[in-house]
């Protein structure tokens, strides 16, 4: 249990000064000091947009990198339920792994759909047809 009050106090730590930062550069209207120090808010970005990626190589990057954020959310509930346990716990490591399962698999049907690999069914009749033809293989060398 300690473990756990420790882990929460480093994420914590690392979470909240950004999030009172932006909370009060936005609530100050006139340009002041909180404004001129804030490094994690560019002017631009003052209205929250979704970015779509530009290239194929930034769309994999984006599904890689949400990939490794999921497992990342499997091994910390995993060890969580663990180290608590408790259904609740369990119950939330179950639904991420189907999380993941869910997106791995999207993702496996879309390479698969970009590739044009379909699964080749070979029927009775085509081996049959197939075994009477004589082949002629070159000769090894």
């Amino acid at each position: 249990m300690l473990i756990l009050l420790g882990l929460g106090a480093l994420w914590a730590a690392v979470l909240l000064p950004p999030i009172i930062r932006n909370q009060i550069s936005t609530r100050s209207s006139a340009p002041g000091i909180a404004n001129h120090l804030d490094v994690y808010s560019v002017p631009a970005m003052k209205g929250y947009s979704i970015s779509l990626p530009q290239s194929a190589v930034a769309a994999k990057r984006r599904r890689r990198d949400v990939a490794i954020v999921l497992s990342g959310v499997v091994v910390f509930t995993f060890l969580t339920s663990l180290a608590v346990g408790g259904i609740f716990l369990w119950t939330v490591h179950f639904v991420v792994d189907l999380a993941l399962v869910g997106y791995v698999t999207l993702i496996t049907q879309r390479s698969d759909l970009a590739t044009g690999e379909t699964s080749v069914v070979l029927t009775h009749s085509f081996i049959a047809n197939s075994m009477e033809e004589e082949y002629s293989y070159p000769e090894a060398i």
